[in-house]
């Protein structure tokens, strides 16, 4: 995949926005994913709603469609389908929210075509029923009355919700909210895994990122690779009781939000879009001595061959899109790169156009556990990944 930038600088012109909801509830009961010890079992009735968010974020011609997808990952196949989709010129930013009470993705995956025990094989039908719901909810976006936009304001507050689960972990403790003039919010970002829920829950939930309603439209998830959510004093409370006391405490620190103004009329917008140097894909030392022998195959059938960062700049805001579960100290590096660019806030996210694992430091890889066990690219990845990143912040960034 070539390189790409755009940016426009049409002085004294608004951005238009426009929003969908669509709601992605499988129709019969499927398999969830996130957790092997359900054994592949199909849901059981009832739970949550789940959704496809779009936000059209636009400036003729430049226009970039934003998606929040309640689903476990982001497959370069369901990928592949939803541009195929919508029209061609329109960018795209697809996200999952990562909640592990979502049907299996790797349903999604088309090279997923073997049987392993706990996930889910690919199944051509159900690729063809999400990719055609999410691309709905794009052109539903695309298609309403777009709304004005003068100013474009992000708050940020800090937020204890989360928690290092590997030794190296340094967790982005801070929570983001991007509006737009007088208030009116257009998306959340956080960094936390969506396991409020655990293994024995068996129904949909949207978990901590479908409760977003309550700040926002749609939630984006910040660099997870490491990083927990946490409900203060309720270790042992159920799901539901977690994820309602995370909403509670992420509201109340938001009275303390710092507000910056990020984008005007007289601001320019930027697109970026970079390669990451995946090379070949290879198991980990942590995954060989998981996995034995079966190590290659399952890299294989996880590992895509290509995958890029993707970058969407509005005045001083990024949007850096990373395709798969960074670590939080990667995550931070790129954000201060960002940061010496002259960008203000600078938002890193998790599973966005497509998912390559694990992403992890040489250290933190060298340390092994189960996030190494899913980094399929050698040691050396997560820089790799940072590199790609600088790449398409410094393009997405040039006047």
């Amino acid at each position: 995949m070539l390189s790409v930038l755009a940016a426009l600088s049409l002085a004294g012109s608004p951005l238009l926005v426009g929003t969908s909801d669509v709601d992605i509830t499988p129709p019969e009961p499927l398999p969830l994913g996130g957790y092997t010890e359900r054994g592949g079992r199909v849901m059981d009735p009832g739970g949550d709603r789940l959704h496809a968010r779009a936000l059209v974020v636009r400036r003729d011609p430049f226009r970039v469609a934003i998606v929040s997808v309640e689903i476990l990952t982001i497959p370069e196949s369901l990928r592949f389908e939803v541009v195929k989709r919508i029209p061609a010129d329109v960018r795209l930013l697809l996200c999952a929210t990562h909640t592990h009470c979502a049907p299996d993705s790797q349903m999604l995956n088309d090279r997923m075509t073997l049987s392993i025990p706990g996930i889910a094989s690919f199944k051509r039908r159900w690729l063809t029923w999400y990719s055609d719901r999410i691309g709905e909810a794009i052109n539903k976006a695309l298609e309403v009355r777009p709304q004005p936009v003068s100013e474009l304001d992000v708050e940020s507050w800090r937020a204890d919700l989360n928690r290092g689960r590997r030794k190296r972990a340094k967790p982005d403790q801070t929570a983001s909210l991007v509006e737009a003039a007088k208030g009116a919010a257009l998306l959340f970002e956080y960094a936390a895994h969506g396991t409020f829920y655990d293994s024995e829950e068996n129904r949909t939930r949207g978990d901590w990122p479908g409760g977003v309603t309550a700040l926002a439209p749609m939630a984006l998830i910040g660099p997870i690779g490491d990083v927990s959510p946490r409900a203060p004093g309720l270790d042992k409370a159920s799901g539901a009781e977690k994820v309602a006391a995370f909403w509670k405490a992420m509201a109340a620190g938001r009275t303390h939000a710092a507000r910056r103004r990020d984008w005007e009329p007289k601001d320019s917008v930027g697109w970026g879009v970079e390669p990451i140097e995946l090379g070949k894909p290879i198991p980990s030392p942590a995954a060989t001595k998981a996995y034995s022998a079966f190590a290659q195959t399952l890299v294989t059938r996880f590992a895509p061959t290509s995958a890029s960062v993707s970058v969407l700049r509005l005045g001083k805001l990024a949007i850096v899109g990373i395709p798969g579960e960074p670590t939080s100290v990667l995550g931070r590096r790129i954000g201060d790169f960002g940061h010496k660019l002259g960008l203000r806030d600078v938002l890193v996210l998790s599973h966005c156009n497509g998912w390559i694992g694990y992403i992890l430091s040489g250290p933190d890889y060298d340390d092994g556990g189960y996030e190494a066990t899913l980094s399929f690219y050698g040691r050396d990845e997560g820089d790799r990944v940072v590199k790609a990143a600088e790449a398409a912040l410094h393009r997405a960034a040039s006047p």
